[in-house]
């Protein structure tokens, strides 16, 4: 359940794509490379270490991007029985990407039910790119 054209980023463990409802703007989704069907609990030690990493990495990243307030993760496996992990950035203001403002209507709340995302496809695939371009040009 990858959107290859949304993979931003690929680490030994993880693969990295924005997920297609922005309505938390950098909202991505870590996918265990390997198959694994379950919880974190079935994470290898190397796979902790590479999820640890990759998720400091998603934060200075996303601070130098929008400057969230907060980072709220999860992982679920309800839908998708492949072990993956939403990281979902929280704002307690207004964030505007390309003239359009995404509000974060659900801020000091659980993210979920997600509100519909601000972001048209075309918008998105931009958002994507950019980020792919910056993580490319800070990890490598």
């Amino acid at each position: 359940m990858i959107d290859e054209q949304l993979v931003l980023l690929e680490t030994p463990s993880w693969t990295w794509s924005l997920f297609p409802n922005q309505s938390y703007l950098g909202r991505v989704q870590l996918t265990l490379r390997r198959q694994c069907d379950g919880s974190l609990a079935r994470l290898t030690q190397e796979e902790w270490a590479d999820l640890h990493l990759c998720l400091g990495t998603y934060e200075r990243f996303l601070d130098t991007l929008f400057n969230p307030d907060r980072f709220n993760y999860e992982q679920l496996g309800n839908v998708w029985t492949q072990v993956h992990v939403h990281a979902i950035p929280r704002y307690s203001r207004s964030v505007i990407w390309q003239g359009i403002t995404v509000e974060d209507s659900r801020w000091g709340d659980h993210p979920l039910p997600e509100p519909p995302t601000p972001l048209d496809e075309a918008a998105t695939m931009q958002l994507a790119e950019k980020m792919r371009q910056e993580l490319q040009n800070t990890s490598g």
